[in-house]
């Protein structure tokens, strides 16, 4: 069996593993876990948790690439798991699909990225367009309003 072969397999049982299964693997060889295992964790996780949300608020690839105005292949690369969106993309995904200011905190803590902070003042304003489940294109609007930069 390949190397690709085999670290696919890994990563599918993984997918499915316990956390307690997940740390014995980490436990037997840790080093080989790191180099082959480690980055795939987090990556999974954000992009379940992300198709659980858009499957949650009946948001289809196709609509989530017209609601945000992102590029087809760009979308599909994160759904993927090829690509992991950056902070802006993801509050402009939150707000295309109008996640709630909790499932958007969490999309964002399990892609590695900081979370809405309400006493940064553009973060607040974005947590106030999520709150009032304002659209994307009303975030943009309402933050070039209060001189913040919008979440292109």
């Amino acid at each position: 069996m390949t190397m690709e072969v085999q670290r696919k397999k890994d990563e599918s049982e993984r997918n499915g593993a316990s956390t307690e299964q997940i740390m014995s693997q980490i436990r037997t060889s840790p080093g080989m876990f790191a180099a082959h295992e480690l980055d795939t964790i987090q990556d999974a996780q954000f992009i379940e948790y992300l198709k659980e949300l858009m499957e949650k608020y009946h948001c289809a690839p196709g609509q989530l690439i017209i609601r945000t105005c992102l590029s087809k292949p760009f979308v599909y690369q994160i759904l993927k798991g090829k690509r992991l969106p950056g902070r802006d993309m993801i509050l402009r995904i939150c707000l295309a699909m109008r996640a709630d200011t909790e499932e958007t905190q969490r999309l964002l803590t399990l892609a590695g990225k900081g979370v809405l902070y309400p006493k940064v003042r553009r973060d607040a304003a974005i947590l106030c367009c999520l709150e009032a489940k304002k659209s994307l294109d009303y975030t943009n609007l309402f933050l070039r309003e209060h001189g913040e930069k919008e979440l292109l």
